[in-house]
């Protein structure tokens, strides 16, 4: 019965998994393959680069959802810092799916994001049921990191700058003010 309400779950969703699995979000819509961040590095004038956080969540077809459900999924990829290793703890209790989790590239556990490197990840899913631990699976996903470049360069606008005259008077004249725009 319970793989029956999870196929049915897959199927409603619109994606068919044969083992866990994350969906992310992505600007092409929901991707099941891998878990893809974009690096952006500005060049021109105002360089930098930006790497923003990606938003998806867990499923796996043959673990069902229901009320109380909980997953911890812990990240146990080489290299990962094992005190503690990355980990996420998420309702997993309705819609076939998890809450959402928001990933970031970095090798070590931190509050907001959950922490994934570039390259085949390694998980260990546990689900638990009030507390009591139901079943412990373990499974690997990619993560991928493209970049984009572009080109970036200062806004200027023009001010007026007033100062001591040279008869006591005001004198103004216009200045050019240019700034990088960050808005990453």
């Amino acid at each position: 019965m319970a793989r029956t309400a999870a196929l049915l779950a897959s199927l409603v969703s619109g994606f068919a998994f044969a083992a866990p699995g994350f969906v992310v979000d992505s600007v092409t819509g929901p991707r099941t393959d891998a878990i893809v961040l974009e690096r952006v590095v500005y060049t021109g004038a105002c360089p930098g680069n930006t790497l923003n956080p990606v938003r998806g969540y867990f499923f796996d077809p043959e673990v069902s959802t229901v009320q109380g459900r909980r997953v911890r999924i812990v990240n146990v990829t080489p290299g990962m810092s094992a005190d503690p290793y990355p980990y996420t703890d998420r309702q997993y209790q309705s819609g076939g799916r998890s809450e959402k989790i928001d990933f970031f590239p970095r090798s070590q556990h931190g509050q907001r994001y959950f922490s994934v490197a570039e390259g085949l990840n390694d998980f260990e899913v546990t689900y638990s049921d009030g507390g009591r631990v139901v079943e412990t699976k373990f499974f690997q996903f990619p993560v991928m990191i493209t970049t984009r470049y572009q080109s970036r360069y200062p806004v200027c606008r023009v001010e007026q700058r007033c100062g001591p005259g040279p008869n006591g008077g005001a004198v103004c004249y216009p200045q050019t003010i240019c700034d990088c725009q960050y808005l990453n």
